[in-house]
This record gives C-alpha cells, structure tokens and sequence, in this order.
C-alpha cells in the first residue's frame, strides 16, 4: 500500500518509481546516466548568461507547457553553462561552439549515439516541430 502512494505521489510530482524527475533540468552527467537508464533522448542544452538569444528561448520558448510537456514525455535535459570548464569541454567534444545549441542523443547498445543537433534562437512553433521530429527520428513513444 505504501509503495502504490508513493508511486501516486511520485506521479502527482513528475517523480517516477526509480525517483527520477523528468521535469527537473540536470547536470551532464547524471542526464545521460538517467537518458540510458530509462531509454529516453538526451537533450544537451548549452546556454550562456552573456546570451541574449539563450534569454529568448528560455523566456519564450523552454518555458511553454507544451514544450516543457514533451520534454518531460520523452527526454531527459541537460543543463551545461558553456563558459564553466565542464561546459567548454563538453561543448568541444560534442562540436557545440555557440549558444544556445541543443545536441541530442539517444541511448544504443550502453552508449550515447547523436540523433541530432540545432544551433539558435528559433520559435515556440519551430522548437516543437523540431523536437517532433527528432522523435519520430529516434522511435518511441510519447512525442505527439
């Protein structure tokens, strides 16, 4: 009986049974650990401060329920500050030299393989579009 309210509960907040909430934004590392572990497309988020464009799609874009619902649906997001060390060396590995840039991947065979990339400030409209597509590209449920 306590497990089923906790799995309710768990539900009520975003939080699954392994205590994972998809709602959340999360540092690399532990994103593609949760993206692998649940079979869920990795998306990385490279962002700066300094970035009028990463306010944009952050006050208009990423803030929409209906992308912040299919997000929660299908990924898990990493959050990564380019200009912090972890940032610049993830951002030279995965080929991100500008923000914002989202770099998404999807779990194959215990690793990450890359499923696609965008560079800019684009739409709310374009955004999901985008991110749709990169479902259907990928399989799965839960994008539509």
């Amino acid at each position: 009986m306590r497990y089923i309210l906790l799995l309710m509960l768990g539900a009520l907040v975003g939080v699954n049974a392994q205590g994972v909430d998809f709602e959340r934004w999360y540092p690399y590392a532990q994103a593609s650990q949760y993206a692998q572990a649940h079979g869920r497309i990795l998306m990385v988020y490279f962002w700066s401060e300094a970035c009028p464009y990463c306010d944009q799609m952050s006050t208009h874009v990423l803030s929409d329920p209906r992308v912040s619902s299919i997000l929660e649906r299908r990924f898990v997001v990493a959050s990564v500050d380019s200009h912090s060390s972890e940032g610049r060396a993830l951002s030279t590995q995965m080929r991100a030299f500008g923000t914002p840039s989202f770099v998404f991947f999807v779990p194959q065979g215990g690793t990450l393989k890359e499923a696609g990339r965008l560079f800019g400030s684009r739409t709310r409209a374009q955004f999901l579009n985008e991110l749709q597509q990169i479902c259907a590209k990928v399989g799965g449920e839960g994008c539509g």
